[in-house]
């Protein structure tokens, strides 16, 4: 069986995707700030001074500025659930591990890099969302709404994911007495 196909008519491209970076240069920058404090939810400042550093920026840094994050830093994963990022949460988790097995030590220094870039994922995201709320038409009360509630924090799931996490620290803490009153 052959199939004859009709290369006659050409395919239509699809259109190019709205990015995120477009909001960084769209002229209403004032709605688009007040759109990033409402999504932001406490703290709006420090993530609005991240945006401006992505503004300002050129090249890749314009995608993912440095910045520090010490909650990141020392609370690891949990506050990425905090701040409703839970795939970035899970990442989190699994990434040293999976890294670890493949590469030894090298794996720990997953927890650096997203202390480095949390601030920028998390401008992204929110970024992320104000062009969905943009292609659903969203406005007014709707459109706080929906910001409020895809960002902000979850204090249970940041109660849950510190839980965890004290869980883990606790269990290496064991394993590491253990060891060392073993010999071993």
């Amino acid at each position: 069986m052959s199939a004859i196909t009709d290369y006659s008519q050409p395919k239509a491209r699809a259109t190019k995707k709205p990015s995120y970076l477009d909001l960084l240069d769209n002229a209403d920058q004032q709605r688009i700030r007040a759109d990033l404090s409402t999504f932001f939810g406490p703290h709006a400042d420090t993530f609005l001074d991240t945006y401006e550093k992505m503004r300002s920026a050129t090249g890749p840094r314009r995608a993912m500025p440095r910045t520090w994050s010490w909650p990141v830093f020392f609370g690891s994963f949990t506050w990425f659930f905090y701040r409703k990022m839970y795939a970035y949460g899970a990442m989190l988790i699994f990434l040293p591990l999976i890294f670890g097995y493949l590469f030894g030590s090298a794996g720990s220094t997953t927890s650096i890099l997203f202390a480095m870039w949390a601030k920028g994922f998390y401008v992204k995201y929110g970024l992320g969302r104000i062009s969905k709320a943009d292609k659903l038409g969203l406005t007014g009360s709707e459109r706080t709404d929906y910001l409020q509630r895809a960002g902000g924090v979850s204090l249970a799931a940041g109660i849950f994911a510190g839980l965890i996490y004290a869980s883990m620290l606790a269990a290496l803490l064991l394993a590491i007495s253990v060891r060392h009153k073993t010999g071993h």
